[in-house]
């Protein structure tokens, strides 16, 4: 067994902090985790005093075979990436020990996935939707992919007047994919600004997911806009992927669109990192990050429920730091640093239907655990300051053996 005392825990639940606490992991699991508890005979101990521990983060918009370069393929398989080598060490040294893949090779990532569970590879643990739903000759195959045959055989599943939506997605279904991902998108950004795509229409939304849900899986939709946004939640999805991305127009966050978030079991995932660094992407477009910080207040302000997601995987995104970003704009738009910890841990572990797996530091729960050298609540900065992370009870970095 091993015992981690003395430290201030945050649970990743929401509640305050307790401090001298401590935490016993047997094996891969938390047994305990409490104050005033007794050290069991044999323990080996590692004293966190002055030191922070919480759960280990999460990001739920990845894509692990995606490039933070524009000089490297947008997407590429298990082989070309190396097991994806780059990205799950940069998102364990950060402390992110989850990722939802939000579309990548498949079933690469399926295959990726089972692996990782197996104890076979280090790596986050891995949640994955497979390929995209998107509608023929809309996003993003024939828009940022630009039609490639390799990305159309491997990452997409193409929706046309006369597909059959329910057999498209029992086919993905028995792949054995964790969600489905489909595309809410009218835009093509790269013609800007003629930016008019083909998308799926309100009924083809529906049946995607009817049929996601007739199969107890989950739906994420990909949106561009407000508009988008009402579209996919009137449809029925389980989670909103983006909420106002650049070279779009339909940026008001009306009362109608908050009802409609707060009055269903529906969760936004807003990457708001990925619309700030990739403002003025787009020449001649306006900006719409100021129309994004209105929009994400709004919806703390209304209590709209909000993930942490990144879009990690698209160009100058950083894998792992991008989590801590993200926790940095949610507090600017209105959460306080515990707020912004619990949506990055126990929070995303309930938006990803994993609660009883990992998120908070409760016994029966993977001991996935991160140890900070500063307090994040005097300042939401301090999330980065990582002395040691914790997967399945394996240290997998460590920075405190130089102390």
């Amino acid at each position: 067994m091993l015992v981690l005392k003395n430290a201030n825990l945050i649970d990743g639940t929401g509640a305050a902090p307790a401090s001298n606490s401590t935490v016993v992991l047997d094996g891969n699991v938390i047994k305990q985790a409490g104050q005033s508890l007794p050290i069991p005979d044999g323990a080996q101990v590692i004293d966190l005093k002055g030191k922070t521990l919480l759960p280990g983060f999460s990001d739920a918009h990845t894509h692990m075979g995606g490039s933070f370069s524009l000089d490297r393929p947008g997407a590429s398989s298990r082989f070309g990436s190396y097991d994806y080598a780059e990205h799950r060490a940069s998102a364990l040294r950060w402390g992110v020990t989850t990722l939802r893949s939000a579309g990548d090779f498949t079933p690469d990532i399926l295959t990726f996935r089972d692996d990782v569970n197996a104890g076979k590879i280090c790596s986050p643990r891995i949640l994955a939707c497979g390929r995209f739903v998107q509608a023929k000759g809309g996003h993003p195959l024939s828009t940022v992919y630009f039609d490639d045959p390799v990305v159309a055989e491997n990452c997409c599943t193409l929706i046309g007047d006369d597909t059959d939506i329910d057999a498209e997605v029992a086919k993905l279904y028995d792949l054995g994919v964790d969600w489905i991902k489909v595309m809410v998108s009218d835009d093509n950004k790269f013609k800007y600004p003629d930016t008019l795509a083909p998308t799926l229409s309100d009924e083809q939304l529906e049946m995607v997911s009817e049929a996601a849900h007739k199969r107890s899986l989950p739906v994420m939709a990909h949106v561009d806009d407000i508009g988008d946004l009402v579209r996919a939640v009137n449809a029925g999805v389980d989670t909103v992927e983006h909420a106002i991305n650049v070279a779009t127009s339909d940026h008001d966050m009306t009362d109608e669109a908050l009802s409609l978030l707060t009055g269903r079991d529906v969760w936004v995932v807003p990457t708001l990192v990925a619309t700030k660094i990739h403002e003025g992407s787009v020449q001649g477009a306006p900006p719409v990050w100021p129309a994004l910080q209105v929009a994400a207040s709004r919806m703390v302000k209304a209590g709209v429920k909000i993930g942490v997601g990144c879009d990690s995987g698209i160009p100058f995104v950083p894998f792992g730091e991008c989590v801590h970003i993200e926790m940095e704009l949610l507090t600017e738009a209105g959460y306080s640093p515990l707020q912004a910890i619990a949506a990055a841990t126990g929070k995303n572990a309930e938006m990803l239907r994993m609660s009883h797996v990992f998120g908070t530091i409760a016994p029966g729960l993977a001991a996935d655990l991160v140890v900070l050298g500063a307090d994040p609540l005097k300042d939401i900065k301090n999330t980065r300051d990582i002395r040691m992370v914790f997967r399945d009870g394996a240290v997998v970095y460590d920075k405190m053996l130089s102390e």
